[in-house]
């Protein structure tokens, strides 16, 4: 066990990417086709699957914050992490809603957008990323047609994603990410991530 963490220290990337595929074989062996992007033949989609979810380039900020992750955290949730840095990286949301106790996570969307406002209650109006650890119909009073959501443990709450007004969605099983926009047709896709 010892050259595991030996070689995590050398390897953070590698590693991560292993674990994830040993502690959750049979996830990613049913989802294997649904990888890359193959048989995507929206435009809009096939560019975020590429270009957010499968970027495999590393960020300017994954090294500075995987250094501070718990020993914990840096084997089971990075690559959602990382995930949340990308896609407030590419979307530059305006205001994010997120758990108050999701310490980690702002850090991470904040290394992505630093110009977004973070706020722990739900505002007046209509908030532009929203990412919620458990089930919430408070949030379709909040969300506009430029809107996204990401839900957490996506596998134990998957009825109230699918049941979302949403457009465009991606189901990843850990994570659900739904967009609202009425300029995408209706759609629904399944990530190995």
């Amino acid at each position: 066990m010892s050259l595991l963490f030996e070689s995590y220290e050398k390897y953070p990337y590698f590693c991560g990417r292993v674990m994830q595929k040993v502690t959750n074989p049979l996830v990613w062996l049913a989802r294997f086709r649904h990888r890359c992007g193959y048989g995507v033949h929206s435009p809009f989609a096939f560019r975020f699957i590429t270009d957010v979810i499968y970027e495999e380039h590393p960020y300017y900020a994954y090294q500075e914050l995987d250094r501070r992750l718990p020993l914990s955290m840096r084997l089971r949730r990075r690559k959602g992490l990382h995930l949340l840095l990308r896609l407030s990286n590419h979307l530059q949301p305006d205001t994010i809603v997120l758990p108050c106790d999701a310490w980690w996570e702002k850090r991470y969307l904040q290394s992505g957008c630093h110009s977004a406002k973070f706020l722990c209650q739900w505002p007046a109006g209509e908030v532009s990323m929203c990412l919620l650890s458990e089930p919430s119909n408070e949030v379709l009073n909040h969300i506009g047609s430029r809107s996204v959501l990401m839900l957490d443990n996506l596998h134990h709450h998957r009825e109230w994603f699918d049941n979302l007004p949403s457009v465009v969605s991606f189901d990843l099983y850990d994570f659900g990410i739904a967009f609202f926009d009425k300029q995408y047709n209706k759609q629904r896709y399944i990530i190995n991530f």
